[in-house]
């Protein structure tokens, strides 16, 4: 089975208050998101993490990933300092994340997948263009830009399965938000993924995080 992930932000104490996490220290957050996924998954296995891994010191956040016991694809995302959207000193962080996490494979853009019900989604850590702010203007009258656009997968009619979005959406339309803050603080099955695409493009808001 494929799970999926995104926005762990692991070592990042902000997120915890950003997102209303269920933790009063980075260092519970870090552990309990391992454990969480962890207990997930069975032989043969594997996860894909679709960006935003980690924040601080690489040497002690992105060995997080690594602890979680399957083969692990990494979609780049924005924080991750191997993106290209970080420029050129994006390159020397390749090796270090492939090292560091362990990874069975490394996409630093976009890419696509056959689900096991062959249908094909995009695969990428941002959502589409959201249309609604096209030409919107900030609090000065300047037409806000869109930093990530040269990332963005393009709009062709597909599903996309994404994170960036943190909380704000579980799905949109064809978008299916993968991350933690959208999911209760797990990876979400390729299983579940197929049950929202079979039941159409809809608008669902995030589920609650489940405490012990």
């Amino acid at each position: 089975m494929r799970y999926f992930t995104s926005d762990t932000h692991y070592g990042h104490q902000n997120i915890i208050r950003f997102c209303d996490r269920p933790y009063a220290h980075v260092d519970h957050m870090n552990v309990d998101l391992v454990n969480r996924a962890a207990t997930l998954f069975e032989l043969g296995d594997e996860l894909w993490h679709l960006g935003d891994v980690a924040l601080g010191t690489l040497d002690h956040t992105l060995t997080h990933l690594a602890r979680i016991p399957v083969d692990v694809t990494l979609v780049a995302g924005n924080h991750d300092r191997c993106h290209p959207y970080n420029g050129k000193r994006a390159e020397r962080f390749v090796e270090v994340y492939r090292e560091r996490c362990q990874l069975a494979d490394l996409v630093l853009t976009n890419t696509s997948l056959t689900l096991s019900n062959g249908i094909d989604v995009h695969v990428s850590h941002f959502p589409y263009v959201d249309p609604s702010l096209a030409g919107q203007e900030d609090r000065h009258g300047e037409v806000i830009s869109d930093k990530f656009a040269p990332w963005r997968v393009v709009d062709d009619g597909s599903w996309l399965l994404c994170g960036h979005v943190h909380d704000s959406w579980r799905q949109k339309g064809r978008m299916i938000n993968v991350g933690v803050d959208a999911w209760g603080g797990r990876p979400v099955s390729e299983a579940d993924v197929i049950e929202l695409i079979e039941a159409g493009p809809r608008d669902l808001g995030v589920l609650p995080w489940v405490t012990s």
